[in-house]
């Protein structure tokens, strides 16, 4: 079959090849009886346009040219999924999956789904591969962030990370769903071929280092883990031989650092790099040389053991999928960057604020903690203020006493504010997901309370522990006030038994002050008319409180 591809100068770096998957969806008749007033669902097919003219049954694969030059083969793959984001006749969102069907002869393929009562002219998203949609159907950006270094295979980046998006209106004229006419599925990130070298030659030939550290100036930091078989029944590192392919979010004109430990720290930095989306760049040659600038003093493997940080660190571990032990110290004024950590304390929180801390989330990072009284994040003290950014995600999950984010038993902690990620957190027993642990009364003072909660941007997960809000106060404690603005995704927060809210007080609040929500004082979840915001309640546990779900408009 022809191949079609084009070639690229790679600024600092090599030559490329197009990855010509600029895909386009078509309509196609369908047969459907009409549908009656009473019908909920409607089937949709579609057509997608050929990746390129390649009619195979594959997704990627690598392939030469005629000057024996590799280049990539893309064409659609029967089983492949594609997430279908699409507006209802309630002016709500929702998300289904379409399925890839068996390719036609010109490298066209057929899509087809299932939807819950469509808006005629409703707006219509499309995520390819379906695994990296998030709650506004674009990509979640925090999953290409822990790579595997493979092109093909269950972790390879033909199975997960070929990222590419569309979008188009609805029309369910005669009881049908079509789109328009075409929809280009438009790629999101470009594919690289690395060969990484290290060139201080006192440890003999590089074998088995990992992870594979790439961090740019927009604020990606990937962290890319071998999944190579080691022979025995386990995984090695990288060797310098190895092939490594990554799929990267697109930079222009950044500096791009590369970093790795074996033996000791090894840095490669590229000035003024630019890499475009849609794009292949093979044999990029990364010559990583023995640090001694003092960059790699900034790069903190947890896995050495328990980290008190400093002002810029980016904190990461050799294997993210394994909890350890150690824990995260971050002192008074420093911005700490979680690149992919997953810590299970056993004596204290997760992750201890001395003062005011900015925690930048990059990729999957899990805290938890087995020590009763702590939380999973401990925030710092009153009048200092912890905030949460970034592209990613924290689960946060605290022990009986201790909230997921905020404070443990009898211990008054500061403010927080996110402003950014996807945040789960899960409070002990007496305390909130998000906010104080237990409280108690000495002297005529509350020992147990939080100050101001302030939520501006992310999805949020929230749930009490036994008598503790969603957000907000635990049993017998406090919080200075919320703040919800109108610049998240969504907030679902679920209050523990007898608690009073979801979002709010806890059992036996010790005089909290109120809860804003866009602008809207004393919010109890009944002013959602005056909100930008749908919203949903259940019942919990039997009790007169109910679980609230804000999906913004």
């Amino acid at each position: 079959m022809k191949q079609i591809y084009h070639i690229l100068a790679v600024v600092l770096f090599v030559t490329g090849a197009l990855l010509t998957s600029c895909n386009k969806v078509e309509t196609t008749p369908e047969d459907n009886p009409e549908l009656t007033s009473e019908a909920q669902t409607i089937q949709f097919t579609a057509t997608l346009a050929a990746k390129g003219e390649d009619t195979q049954s594959k997704a990627i694969t690598p392939g030469t040219d005629g000057e024996d030059k590799e280049i990539l083969n893309v064409a659609w793959a029967a089983g492949e999924e594609i997430a279908l984001y699409y507006q209802k006749d309630d002016d709500s969102y929702t998300t289904t999956t379409a399925t890839v069907g068996t390719p036609n002869g010109d490298g066209s393929a057929p899509i087809t789904a299932t939807l819950t009562s469509p808006k005629d002219g409703g707006t219509v998203k499309f995520v390819y591969p379906a695994t990296l949609h998030n709650a506004t159907g674009d990509i979640d950006e925090s999953i290409l962030l822990s790579q595997h270094g493979n092109l093909t295979g269950a972790n390879g980046i033909s199975t997960l990370y070929d990222a590419a998006t569309g979008s188009s209106t609805i029309s369910t004229a005669a009881g049908t769903a079509v789109v328009s006419s075409k929809v280009t599925m438009t790629n999101r990130v470009c594919i690289c071929k690395f060969h990484f070298d290290i060139v201080d030659g006192a440890y003999g030939p590089a074998r088995n280092f990992s992870p594979i550290i790439i961090r740019d100036d927009n604020g990606h930091t990937y962290t890319i883990t071998s999944d190579r078989d080691d022979g025995m029944g386990g995984s090695r590192g990288f060797n310098r031989d190895d092939d490594v392919y990554i799929a990267l979010l697109p930079v222009s004109g950044k500096t791009v650092t590369f970093y790795t430990k074996y033996s000791n720290h090894y840095l490669f930095t590229a000035s003024g790099t630019t890499l475009t989306a849609g794009k292949f760049y093979r044999n990029l040659s990364i010559n990583m040389a023995k640090d001694d600038s003092g960059q790699c003093d900034k790069y903190k493997d947890l896995r050495d053991g328990s980290i008190t940080a400093s002002d810029g660190d980016i904190i990461y571990q050799r294997v993210n999928t394994s909890a350890t032990s150690n824990t995260i110290t971050i002192p008074d004024g420093a911005t700490v960057t979680l690149a992919g950590v997953n810590i299970s304390a056993t004596g204290s929180a997760g992750i201890i604020c001395s003062g005011n801390a900015t925690i930048n989330l990059e990729g999957t990072n899990i805290v938890t903690t087995s020590a009763e009284n702590y939380p999973a994040v401990q925030v710092g003290p009153t009048d200092k203020t912890l905030t949460i950014k970034g592209r990613g995600s924290l689960t946060a999950t605290g022990a009986p006493d201790g909230a997921g984010i905020g404070g443990g038993k009898y211990f008054n902690c500061g403010n927080i504010t996110i402003n950014g990620g996807t945040i789960t957190a899960t409070g002990g027993r007496y305390t909130a997901g998000i906010g104080s642990g237990a409280g108690q009364i000495i002297e005529e003072r509350i020992e147990g309370s939080c100050g101001t909660i302030t939520i501006n941007a992310g999805t949020i997960v929230a749930t009490g522990g036994y008598n503790g809000a969603g957000i907000g106060s635990g049993y017998f404690s406090k919080y200075g006030s919320i703040v919800i603005s109108d610049g998240i995704s969504s907030i679902t927060a679920t209050p523990g038994s007898e608690a009073q809210a979801p979002i709010g007080m806890g059992k036996q609040d010790q005089g909290s002050g109120g809860v804003t929500v866009d602008g809207v004082a004393d919010w109890s979840g009944a002013e959602t008319a005056h909100l930008n915001w749908t919203a949903s309640a259940v019942q919990n546990n039997g009790y007169n409180v109910t679980r609230w779900t804000l999906t913004h408009k």
